[in-house]
């Protein structure tokens, strides 16, 4: 129940409502034991028909009799029920409003955490089960933090309320009904735990509903250019039954509680009443059904609980799991703010890998001044991007470090280091906003004039001014509703915006026209003056005038130097040179 006590630590701090809740609650179980006593007076004043005399309970001799009229049966019953229903009320607003601002405090903080957790994890996981995470879990357990809440304290009071009324009205013929009591609780235990395991299980294969959907709707245009709809809908079927089973399971085991509940509190009631018919009077019998009753109900509302919890634990501990994940990316105490001059960039002796055993980076030594343009080249999966992500600090080295002002990205903050970075990829991701809101992502306070600027410097002004809303217009999810170049402009005016003193351009140009990419890559280049820029090139034309260039292959350095001397040299820079422009 750790899982349990975790999740409820997210009520605490709405003590003030749980108490004016608590407090009504025992207004309700104490109306639901008075009930027994409206049975009670009803019908005794039906046999004395104009008064009601409490004198016929022998074995509570503390009572004095009590006689009055029995016009005063309707009000005692529209008082109770009164009573009973102003704190219903009350308890469950008050716990509503507590549920609501716990689930509202889970999901905040599994997002907080989920945005804090380093590359490494996004790369494990799927985006389809933590968006399961956030939404179905978190909201599958709204109920066990406020019914469950209610039911846990309100049923033990009703039934500990009820207690001395059964005894009151049945005397010794209550203790067959009250003997039932504990084995009642053998099977909420049992098929609480099985519940738990089942619930696990089917919440893990409705994550897998999430991640197919998204997988299949984000490339739902590679899905039909392959003609793979029945295949899609195949392999969505299958993961659907598979819930679908899960779930069968379920409802099998929440449903047969409550019966098997009524079932044995019916046997104990039935046992007191074969006695109580034989020795009560009329009116002390009906309110000792009444009371057997109101005792039962409660214990049918706990097997409901139990079945609730184990949901609940289910999925809070799925959260927790995220919630309890630890980034690799640490911040030291010690760290410093990154200096807005950068004079050197220095790899020295970097080892990476994602996994044991498997290096993507070997003994990567390499300096960048200021100024300089470094282009990175080799074959796919020879750690280009790679040598980028450690440079951002998405991953830490294995081995060695990286430099930047002598400073080891380690002991500089992790916020100021990326301040100082602008990115643009070959990948070109943007968001369901506007466009001028796009451009300016990282850099909220820019004024409209600068977005245009930025716009007109990376040449997006021209197809910008002719959209329906210009600047505020939506691009649409993953800016669908753009071109692929049009989008590949808006990522270079948000570099230009940003104005770092680095630069790391992953194939910036990869979706321009031959004149677009010209007059983008003069404002790259002017861009690029006075700075720290890296390149990482598949076109080798657009890295002819770099500085310097490295070439990787199976994440080692295996040449250096520029565009001529290594074409000097030959090896692997000159083949794949000789691929692109000597066909």
């Amino acid at each position: 129940m750790g899982t349990y006590r975790r999740l409820l630590a997210y009520v605490w701090p709405y003590r003030g409502r749980l108490l004016i809740a608590t407090l009504c609650m025992v207004g309700v179980s104490l109306s639901n034991a008075l009930i027994s006593a409206t049975v009670y007076v009803t019908l005794n004043g039906l046999e004395n028909r104009t008064r009601v005399i409490v004198d016929n309970i022998p074995h509570a001799a503390f009572l004095p009799r009590i006689e009055f009229s029995a016009v005063w049966i309707p009000v005692i019953i529209i008082a109770v029920f009164l009573l009973h229903s102003l704190f219903d009320y009350l308890s469950k607003y008050q716990m509503a409003g507590v549920g609501i601002r716990a689930i509202r405090q889970i999901r905040d903080d599994l997002y907080s955490h989920l945005m804090k957790l380093d590359m490494g994890y996004y790369s494990r996981g799927r985006t389809g089960d933590m968006i399961s995470r956030i939404l179905n879990d978190v909201g599958s357990i709204q109920g066990g933090v406020t019914d469950v809440f209610v039911d846990l304290i309100q049923q033990p009071m009703t039934i500990l309320f009820n207690i001395p009324m059964v005894f009151l009205w049945g005397g010794p013929y209550a203790f067959f009904a009250i003997l039932v009591f504990p084995l009642a609780a053998i099977p909420i235990i049992y098929l609480g735990r099985s519940l738990r395991r089942i619930t696990k299980r089917m919440q893990e294969r409705s994550s897998d509903i999430t991640a197919a959907m998204g997988e299949t709707l984000s490339g739902i245009h590679v899905v039909k250019a392959f003609n793979q709809e029945e295949y899609e809908i195949r392999r969505f079927s299958e993961i659907n039954r598979s819930v679908f089973d899960f779930f069968k399971k379920s409802v099998k085991i929440t449903t047969i509680q409550r019966p098997l509940v009524e079932v044995m509190g019916a046997i104990g009631t039935a046992l007191a009443v074969w006695f109580a018919l034989q020795h009560l009077p009329a009116d002390r019998f009906g309110a000792f059904v009444g009371s057997l009753f109101i005792f039962y109900e409660p214990l049918k509302k706990i097997s409901k609980v139990n079945s609730t919890v184990q949901q609940t634990v289910a999925s809070g501990h799925r959260i927790f799991e995220i919630l309890d994940t630890q980034p690799n990316i640490v911040e030291s105490s010690e760290a410093v703010s990154l200096e807005p001059e950068i004079s050197s960039v220095r790899y020295d002796h970097v080892w990476f890998s994602y996994e044991p055993n498997q290096p993507v980076l070997s003994d990567v030594t390499f300096e960048v001044k200021r100024g300089e343009v470094l282009a990175i080249v080799g074959p796919s999966g020879s750690g280009k991007t790679t040598l980028m992500n450690l440079l951002l600090r998405f991953y830490d080295p294995k081995r060695g470090s990286i430099r930047i002002n002598d400073t080891d990205l380690r002991q500089i903050q992790v916020k100021s280091l990326r301040e100082r970075i602008g990115v643009v990829s070959q990948e070109t991701v943007l968001f369901n906003a506007t466009v001028a809101e796009n451009i300016a992502y990282g850099t909220p306070r820019t004024t409209r004039e600068e977005i245009r600027q930025a716009a007109e410097a990376a040449h997006a002004h021209p197809f910008i001014d002719a959209l329906p809303k210009d600047y505020d217009t939506i691009v649409g999810e993953r800016g669908t509703r753009l071109s692929g170049g049009q989008r590949q402009r808006l990522a270079i005016a948000r570099a230009l915006l940003k104005n770092p003193p680095i630069l790391i351009l992953d194939e910036a140009t990869s979706h321009l026209d031959a004149e677009s990419e010209r007059e983008v890559q003069n404002a790259l280049e002017y861009l690029m003056e006075g700075r720290t820029v890296f390149v990482i090139a598949h076109r080798l034309a657009t890295i002819q005038r770099a500085t310097k260039i490295l070439v990787l292959e199976d994440g080692r350095i295996v040449q250096e130097g520029t565009n001529e001397s290594l074409l000097k040299k030959g090896g692997i820079y000159k083949r794949l040179y000789d691929l692109q422009f000597n066909l």
